[in-house]
């Protein structure tokens, strides 16, 4: 026997027989409003959205899930299409990204999948959506142009994205404004008497790393200050071996004896807690003879000593970013909105 029930009806778990109306009449919003937000649906205000939440937990209401599914076809779920470089445990920015993504997924009512990928992602992406097992996908650390966008809406399927899609493919991403954020954390040594910069970034395809360098040459010539091809290091991203760290030791401890510079500003908090290490060896105090800046703002700069001045980037944010606009499809169809950009915050340290 298959049973039938109210969508919208609770399993009492607070006040018995609650319903819908009941959480609208306590929130003071209307019925459709109360849906919305437990649909992750519709342009939903925060004050009202968090008065319904409240209402919902206030009364123990449940939404019926199954029910709502079998009417709607929906399944409740987003896939999160992750890189296998995102399980290492030095990736502490992504790491603090599928917390969020998940925390935020949660408060709309939804679960996470998690897909890692061993081959081409795409052929993930196409199982999942064949068997129609998530409503829509999150991506990140997206490639020029890249396949899995490309896949996503020529199926016309619902994404989004942390990180920058090409302008020739639908635009539902959350980013911040790297070139401005590292010209932010140049500006900031310089007011603080550092003349001589150096920077310390990574060589690869990725747009934030190039953005990163571009931002760390805008700072300098915002001040008139010329850019030094010699006080400019790049290493390579994939720091995992020992080798490679010893490498990369090895390039920046060459970088500051032969440069002398006064500040040393990072594109990642890591490259940042590399030249603490090569500070401490040549015996220079950072903050005081070095001062070093670090971008991610992810924990590890807070256990550096002194603390690590970063450019911090609004993870908890950029999710709930993600998510609404990828829900927002779900709800309406297809995104023609552009990107958006967040602000960043530059996280001042005793490093400088």
């Amino acid at each position: 026997m298959t049973e039938t029930a109210e969508p919208d009806r609770i399993r009492p778990v607070g006040r018995p027989n609650a319903t819908i109306e009941d959480v609208a009449e306590a929130a003071g919003v209307g019925r459709q409003t109360v849906s919305n937000v437990l649909n992750g649906s519709g342009r939903v205000g925060e004050a009202a959205r968090a008065r319904v939440l409240d209402a919902v937990t206030a009364l123990g209401y449940q939404p019926h899930h199954g029910a709502r599914s079998l009417r709607s076809r929906r399944t409740r779920q987003l896939a999160y299409v992750m890189p296998r470089g995102h399980l290492k445990p030095s990736n502490l920015i992504m790491t603090h990204f599928l917390q969020a993504l998940a925390a935020e997924s949660a408060r709309r009512h939804y679960g996470v999948l998690i897909a890692v990928p061993d081959a081409d992602p795409r052929d993930d992406i196409r199982r999942m959506i064949a068997s129609r097992s998530v409503d829509a996908f999150v991506l990140s650390d997206l490639e020029p142009g890249d396949p899995q966008v490309k896949v996503l809406a020529e199926q016309g399927v619902p994404f989004a994205c942390f990180g920058r899609t090409s302008p020739s493919l639908p635009q539902p991403w959350i980013d911040i404004d790297n070139v401005a954020a590292q010209a932010a954390a140049v500006r900031h040594v310089l007011r603080r008497g550092f003349t001589r910069v150096a920077y310390v970034g990574y060589a690869t395809s990725q747009y934030w790393d190039a953005d990163r360098a571009a931002g760390f040459l805008a700072g300098l010539a915002a001040h008139g200050l010329p850019a030094d091809p010699a006080s400019q290091l790049l290493l390579a991203d994939d720091l995992g071996a020992h080798a490679k760290i010893r490498d990369a030791h090895a390039r920046i401890r060459e970088l500051i004896t032969s440069t002398r510079p006064q500040a040393v500003v990072a594109g990642s908090d890591r490259l940042a807690a590399l030249v603490y290490g090569v500070a401490a060896d040549l015996q220079l105090r950072v903050g005081r003879d070095l001062a070093v800046t670090g971008f991610d703002g992810s924990v590890a700069g807070d256990l550096l000593i002194p603390r690590l001045t970063s450019v911090a980037i609004p993870i908890t944010e950029i999710a709930k970013r993600v998510v609404d606009r990828a829900l927002r499809q779900v709800a309406e169809g297809p995104d023609t909105d552009p990107g958006e950009i967040v602000p960043f915050t530059l996280r001042i340290g005793q490093s400088t």
